[in-house]
């Protein structure tokens, strides 16, 4: 039981995989009921409750965070992924699947709890999630055009709402509440603080449950041929978010944990989108690179976290 509470993230996020792998019939109805939402809401909700007024004034000064983030997940992110499909000799399906997720957005929820797990500025993680997004917008389509010769459309205005109701709102919510009521908080702090981690591995459930048969057709070569770029791509932008934000521009450190994790994360929920409005009927094995790479990616990060939330800053 120790062995778990001191590594929940990572026991909770393998759980949820676990769980999809095996039982996805749940997650999938839950999926479809439209349960994702309010998971998310809530765990951004718990964010603001949790954030303290040191935090939000050590978040404000970001515009470097953001900038080098930027440079990051939109500009390198791509990059890596065009060279790694042009060195590998993978089927097309492979390379465009691939190169879809490498353009994307970081994770709204994930990215975020995993900053704060491993001892990160939370405020930092919050300002980079939608801000990168909200820049992703224009910058997706871009790169797409670049790399693959793609035209996207994405709902811009659907998207901002989306990330206002999603993540902004519910934040400030939590704030304007833990204002109020600091000691209630207080008294519950450990919930306030274990609740997202719940949430977030139901969440990877509900997201795996709904592609479990894709999974499932993998074989071990071919996932082990997907599995292995993804975390070299996956763990050179977490190095490049740290080090560069670190050393090139004096960012603090917890500010460059978060930088480092929710920069080098790349969310599936709009690349799914994207591939069954651009790519599904041509490549229709493109989601599969995606869904191998999320998952890996919240492995990874979440085995980070619990070795970062350890230590000291």
């Amino acid at each position: 039981m120790k062995l778990i509470r001191e590594n929940l993230l990572l026991v909770t996020i393998a759980s949820g995989i676990l769980l999809a792998w095996f039982f996805p019939e749940p997650g999938s109805v839950l999926k479809r009921w439209g349960a994702t939402s309010p998971l998310i809401l809530l765990i951004f909700f718990c964010q603001g409750l949790g954030l303290e007024r040191k935090q939000l004034h050590e978040g404000a000064g970001v515009l470097r965070s953001l900038g080098w983030g930027f440079v990051v997940c939109q500009i390198l992110g791509p990059i890596l992924g065009y060279l790694t499909v042009h060195s590998l000799n993978w089927h097309p399906d492979n390379q465009v699947g691939f190169i879809l997720i490498c353009c994307m957005a970081p994770t709204l929820v994930s990215g975020t709890v995993l900053a704060t797990r491993a001892g990160g500025d939370t405020a930092t993680a919050l300002i980079l999630a939608v801000g990168l997004n909200l820049i992703a917008i224009i910058t997706i389509p871009l790169n797409l055009r670049w790399s693959l010769g793609a035209v996207v459309r994405l709902d811009t205005v659907g998207l901002i709402i989306k990330l206002l109701f999603l993540v902004l709102a519910p934040a400030v919510v939590g704030q304007v509440v833990r204002r109020r009521n600091p000691l209630w908080i207080q008294e519950r702090d450990r919930i306030i603080r274990i609740f997202p981690i719940i949430a977030l591995g139901i969440i990877v459930y509900l997201s795996c449950s709904s592609q479990a048969h894709r999974l499932r057709e993998l074989t071990l070569t071919g996932l082990g041929s997907l599995l292995l770029p993804s975390l070299a791509v996956h763990l050179i932008l977490l190095v490049a978010g740290y080090v560069g934000g670190r050393y090139l521009f004096g960012i603090p450190q917890s500010t460059c944990r978060s930088l480092a994790i929710v920069c080098s994360q790349k969310t599936l929920p709009i690349a799914i989108a994207i591939w069954s409005i651009a790519f599904a009927q041509a490549y229709p094995l493109a989601v599969v690179p995606p869904l191998v790479f999320h998952p890996s990616q919240i492995l990874c990060d979440g085995a980070l976290a619990t070795v970062w939330g350890k230590r000291r800053l």
